[in-house]
């Protein structure tokens, strides 16, 4: 998906409030500024937010001698969640449609996202809840994806932001007990970037336990098929069924010729009018 005005706003402010928060060198910070404005007013053509992201982070890097630290709010979110992961597991397997229970916990999670809103806090766990109680999949997409799930093999489950790969992580244990024929690969970001979840986190939250774990190999916020390993990329051509969760993913991925299903919230404007969603609810589409 090609780069929007919205997104570039977005971007924009969030990351300069983080900045703002985290440094001290008032002149550094202007020239951050500067050069964020630059990025901003003239990305390449064909270009994504998850790219852009990527610049605004390697100038940080030549500004200040570091990527955007989102590290404490990373091991914040992933704690916080593991603590409510046993009595929500089995309260989601408890429920007359587990898969369904799974799923939505799973897109109400992509709220946890520090590039579109920079103050997120713990409290923000109580607004996911509430999101998910008022999220129905679509039944039709529900129904294709436990069919798959039912004759498919291989599971590939294209990760996200932290906090909410905790309950990508429930949603596979869920996928594991109803479907013991499926081996799942558990995709990461290749290095830091955002509050995006990577082989460290998976490590922190014991994703390992359910999933083979593998990294795309780079690090940008979505998952660029032009750039991602050889290793990375032959994934999405063996596996039987392709989970994709959030909005980087589904800028780099969709219309790329993959069957997948597409698990996320409407955090955008331009998102929302796309797949005919009201801004800020869930979504669970198959491409």
């Amino acid at each position: 998906m090609t780069l929007d005005e919205e997104c570039k706003g977005c971007l924009y402010n969030s990351q300069l409030k983080k900045v703002e928060r985290t440094e001290s060198d008032a002149k550094k910070i202007e020239q951050f500024k500067e050069g964020v404005r630059e990025l901003c007013a003239d990305p390449p053509k064909a270009y994504c937010a998850p790219l852009l992201m990527r610049d605004i982070n390697n100038l940080h890097a030549r500004i200040f001698g570091h990527g955007i630290n989102y590290s404490a709010e990373k091991k914040m979110f992933n704690s916080a969640v593991l603590a409510m992961e046993d009595g929500l597991y089995s309260s989601i397997m408890s429920s007359p449609d587990p898969i369904s229970d799974g799923i939505k916990y799973a897109a109400a999670a992509n709220y946890i996202d520090f590039a579109k809103l920079s103050d997120l806090n713990e409290g923000s766990l109580a607004l996911v809840e509430q999101a998910a109680k008022k999220t129905v999949p679509n039944e039709q997409t529900l129904a294709l994806l436990k069919q798959k799930l039912s004759s498919g093999k291989t599971l590939l489950y294209v990760h996200d932001n932290c906090g909410e790969v905790v309950f990508d992580k429930i949603l596979i244990r869920v996928i594991c007990a109803l479907y013991p024929n499926i081996s799942v690969t558990s995709l990461v970001r290749g290095g830091e970037i955002i509050n995006d979840a990577t082989r460290v986190d998976a490590a922190f939250i014991g994703l390992e336990r359910y999933a083979k774990v593998m990294d795309s190999g780079v690090a940008i916020p979505g998952t660029y098929l032009k750039e991602i390993t050889d290793s990375a990329l032959k994934l999405f051509s063996e596996s039987d069924v392709i989970i994709s969760k959030g909005l980087g993913n589904l800028e780099t991925l969709y219309g790329e010729g993959y069957h997948m299903f597409y698990i996320f919230m409407c955090k955008c404007a331009h998102i929302a009018k796309r797949f005919g969603h009201e801004q800020w609810s869930t979504a669970f589409v198959y491409e």
